[in-house]
């Protein structure tokens, strides 16, 4: 045998049992070993490659609307983890289940030399690099002008719910065989995301966005990222240190059992008590900004790439109330608003929801943002106009679009008068103060 093929053979056997009878330290048997032993002879590298697969295919639906938002990237992702979550925790299910039957001789060792931390350690290590790289390549579809720092605790946020699953994964795998693990630990990551991954009034432990809408305007709150980060690092560390079936002194058994209640407690207060939302409003105005027909119009620089075609179709609007004599409808300044529409912005407001996505650029849709006045629209999104002023509201729509589409203007909106120049101008007034004008 040549030392090629020595070493491969060191290497390969790192986790099995002495031949000899001799007890063999659990510090023989190092952590890179245990990780190469995994990465070799398990199914980790079909479980990446899933994951690679998935969260690539998550980033191609719908247009890819996140192009050049970090945040929109790190938050669509998980999207993903209903499949991720089964595919990491089943894998690692199989591995500690085919792989452990020959290392009962270390188990009884600390836990962190135990082999159900070394498959954790070296799934969240294969795992979570898949996973940054996805996010790497999404960013540099399109970089972001302005990165937000927070991105990296949303992050590493979710490389520790990518753990918890291969934690999960690996307890399961020590009570099962191979088959019947991997199904159970699938089952239990399913159970953990429909019951854990939706918001809630506080805390919710695998809530991680899953958003189909723009994050511009907004950064994460670190108070609730720091608490999930806190509440999934004690459940990995209650997962790793319960290891059924070892035998334990009373005080390392008191200890591991000890975390476990306190995992399990914080966690259920955190649901109880915790802050209501994972994101904050910066209230920084949109900065990438254009003069339109004398008009400022100001973008968030993640949407830049939209910047050319909303300039055209304001440029149209406001050209066509200017020819016509409708000076008293073209604004002085245009601003993009986030996509919940909470700013303290009052005047004409945008949305590009549908742009991003690839859709193209609606006229219909831009007359009705610059007419309504969201800014008077309380909470619930409840209107404080009066009957007639909603349908003046209507009527100002339809004369502003029959200015630039009157064929777009008579299908949607029916035929009617419209208004005059000077009538045009009252109403945008009354709306933009909320109605006062005509009570």
């Amino acid at each position: 045998m040549n030392v090629g093929t020595a070493t491969r053979a060191r290497r390969d056997d790192a986790l099995e049992p002495p031949r000899d009878g001799s007890r063999q330290s659990a510090a023989a048997v190092r952590t890179w070993h245990a990780w190469w032993f995994v990465a070799r002879q398990g199914v980790l590298p079909w479980a990446m490659l899933l994951v690679a697969l998935v969260s690539s295919a998550v980033l191609a639906t719908r247009g890819a609307p996140w192009r050049g938002d970090l945040l929109w990237i790190v938050d669509w992702l998980p999207i993903g983890h209903v499949a991720v979550a089964p595919v990491v925790a089943g894998a690692a299910a199989i591995d500690m289940a085919r792989l452990g039957v020959g290392v009962r001789h270390i188990e009884a060792s600390r836990w962190w030399r135990s082999p159900g931390t070394a498959v954790t350690s070296a799934y969240a290590i294969g795992i979570g690099a898949v996973y940054v790289a996805v996010i790497v390549g999404a960013v540099l579809v399109e970089p972001t002008p302005e990165p937000d720092p927070r991105v990296l605790l949303g992050v590493g946020v979710q490389l520790l719910m990518l753990t918890l699953f291969a934690a999960t994964g690996t307890l399961v795998g020590r009570l099962f065989g191979p088959v019947l693990g991997g199904i159970v630990a699938a089952l239990a990551a399913l159970v953990g995301i429909y019951l854990l991954a939706t918001r809630s009034e506080h805390i919710a432990l695998l809530y991680a966005g899953a958003s189909l809408v723009s994050r511009v305007g907004r950064s994460y709150n670190l108070v609730y990222l720091g608490s999930q980060a806190a509440l999934l690092s004690g459940l990995v560390l209650a997962l790793l240190m319960a290891r059924p079936g070892i035998v334990r002194g009373k005080g390392r058994l008191m200890a591991d059992r000890t975390v476990a209640l306190l995992a399990v407690g914080a966690v259920l207060g955190a649901s109880a008590v915790g802050p209501s939302s994972r994101l904050t409003y910066t209230g920084k105005p949109p900065d990438l900004c254009a003069d339109v027909s004398g008009s400022r119009v100001c973008l968030y620089p993640e949407h830049a790439r939209l910047q050319g075609e909303v300039v055209a179709q304001l440029s149209r609007l406001f050209d066509g109330a200017r020819a016509a004599g409708y000076d008293g409808l073209v604004p002085q300044e245009v601003r993009e608003v986030p996509s919940t529409g909470v700013t303290s912005w009052q005047g004409p407001q945008i949305l590009l929801d549908e742009p991003l996505g690839g859709a193209a650029m609606d006229v219909e849709a831009l007359v009705q943002d610059l007419v309504m006045p969201y800014h008077c629209f309380d909470e619930n999104g409840e209107s404080p106009f009066s009957d007639q002023l909603a349908a003046d509201a209507q009527t100002l729509r339809r004369t502003w679009l029959s200015l630039v589409e009157p064929e777009q203007s008579s299908a949607s909106e029916g035929a009617g008068p419209l208004l005059a120049p000077g009538d045009a101008a009252h109403v945008m007034a009354n709306l933009r103060a909320c109605g006062e004008l005509s009570r």
